[in-house]
């Protein structure tokens, strides 16, 4: 592509070799918003069980930058052997090469930069974020459409990303490190858009080949859509080669030869071919069995009960009585114009270290349960797990692509567990982990589409959820059921504990059958 006369610098990365820069994005990438990333661990507790898992969100985030541009490049390629190969191409659209460079950029920023707002111990964070309420008083000035989009849903660390995107190149400006003309070749909004597509106008409209085209859907598809994207296909790569655990491989170039952009309704889309649809099993099953093996290990598993048995117990801290972990950071003289700058003080100051060994014990040493909540953390810091008391695995049969986590299940499940056992130990003591795993999860928000061929050798293209006679079979829900205890009250629980415990979840079992 044209665009590759701009990367003019590059690093070195285990996974996908070298990784080229533009110098737009050298500029975001030295921000400290950026740079603290390298403190926050990809997978929180992993390197406690696979010792080398000890890679970080900064390199998952430049991995996703390089895959998502891979994919842009081989969907111009694939156009043109795509056409050349078949007579019947009128879904294809043979014109990615005029994508405006500034599109291209806008689309590899938003890839860089999805995971920043991530913060200490990565999603097991999120728990701290504050209120819709508390959050919207402080920024909804500064951040309307974001809000807008937001509504009256919980804060998430997405959000916290396209504050700190919008934030960086702020600064980027203001400080004179992006010049005039580097200003001008992108559009911040359209990098936000990219990365939460519900985000502004929805839509960017750019015109191709003399035509308008809204291009948002394909962009927003190769970073984050079902079943595959450049998110996934990075992680699953570095968290396999990292953790040691070769689970995690699928067959990259496969994936990439199958790709084609295509056009419905004056927007493009990314799609696949139906040729491809034994790659996409293999990344499926990729996927699950990393799950399964390494995500879910018990004993990673058991390390963040335990931290999140600390988090619920620092919830209830009485040093944030609105529960805004980030007024801690507020300076003296408290004005909402200081909010932000608050927000941006606690992220570079709160790495994962610092987290675990500061200021989680100084939110617990003003907790009801200060000392049990420590003494959980030191059990964590020493590497001595919770144990496992019951284990149970669920498998859904005869599923189509559209049947997804039974919420209510799980939601019933924990609720009567939780009744057996709040009669024998105090909840800040146990843990009931229910974690799932759905192979086509989302499905009903994807827009990558499927092309397919009937028996006159004619391509039509459907949504992939419409898609079920040929994907359904490689479906599969799980449901990894487990509680784990603090050593200290193991001999509480007894073979009839137990026993009742597993007639809880047979009797909720038999009750959702024909949900799950």
């Amino acid at each position: 592509m044209e665009f590759d006369k701009k990367l003019v610098s590059k690093i070195l990365d285990p996974i996908h070799g070298i990784i080229r820069l533009t110098e737009i994005e050298v500029k975001f990438i030295d921000d400290p918003l950026f740079q603290r990333l390298r403190t926050i661990k990809q997978n929180t507790f992993l390197y406690k069980v696979f010792p080398s898992a000890i890679h970080s969100r900064f390199e998952h985030s430049l991995g996703v930058m390089n895959i998502a541009y891979e994919v842009l490049k081989n969907l111009q390629l694939n156009s043109f052997r795509f056409t050349k190969k078949n007579n019947d191409t009128s879904d294809v659209f043979e014109a990615v090469d005029q994508i405006p460079e500034s599109n291209v950029q806008e689309l590899r920023l938003a890839a860089l930069l999805h995971d920043i707002g991530h913060g200490p111990m990565s999603h097991q964070f999120d728990s701290f974020l504050p209120t819709n309420e508390s959050f919207k008083k402080q920024l909804s000035q500064d951040f309307p459409e974001l809000f807008k989009m937001i509504g009256n849903n919980a804060i998430e660390h997405e959000h916290i990303s396209l504050i700190f995107v919008k934030t960086i190149y702020d600064n980027l400006c203001k400080e004179g490190k992006l010049t005039k003309k580097q200003q001008e070749s992108i559009n911040i909004d359209n990098v936000m858009m990219i990365i939460e597509s519900k985000y502004l106008n929805k839509s960017i409209n750019t015109t191709i080949a003399g035509k308008e085209l809204d291009i948002l859907p394909m962009l927003t598809s190769i970073i984050s859509s079902c079943p595959i994207d450049a998110d996934r296909m990075d992680y699953l790569q570095r968290d396999s080669y990292f953790s040691g655990v070769k689970c995690g491989i699928y067959d990259s170039n496969r994936l990439f030869m199958s790709i084609v952009p295509v056009i419905e309704d004056d927007k493009l889309y990314l799609a696949y071919t139906e040729s491809c649809i034994d790659s996409i099993a293999e990344f499926i099953n990729a996927r699950s069995n990393l799950f399964s093996q390494v995500y879910y290990h018990k004993t990673n598993r058991a390390f963040s009960a335990m931290l999140d048995s600390i988090c619920q117990a620092a919830n209830n801290s009485k040093i944030n009585p609105d529960k805004d972990i980030f007024k801690s950071y507020l300076p003296s003289n408290k004005e909402k114009t200081d909010y932000l700058k608050c927000i941006k003080s606690f992220y570079l100051t709160n790495s994962d270290s610092y987290f675990l060994s500061t200021l989680l014990p100084r939110i617990l040493s003003n907790s009801e349960i200060k000392t049990k909540g420590k003494r959980i953390l030191n059990n964590l810091k020493k590497r001595e797990p919770w144990l496992k008391v019951y284990e149970a695995k669920i498998y859904s049969d005869n599923l189509d692509i559209k049947n997804g986590i039974n919420k209510n299940f799980k939601k019933q499940l924990k609720k009567e567990m939780s009744e057996i056992l709040e009669h024998i130990v105090e909840d800040i003591h146990y843990s009931i982990d229910i974690m799932t795993d759905n192979a086509f999860k989302d499905i009903e928000k994807t827009e990558i589409k499927l092309l397919t061929k009937n028996h006159l050798n004619k391509y039509s293209l459907n949504s992939f959820e419409k898609c079920g006679d040929k994907l359904d079979k490689h479906q599969s829900v799980k449901y990894f059921v487990r509680i784990f205890l603090d050593k200290k009250y193991k001999n509480i629980i007894n073979d009839d504990i137990l026993n009742e415990i597993e007639a809880c979840k047979n009797k909720i079992l038999n009750e959702y059958t024909k949900e799950i």
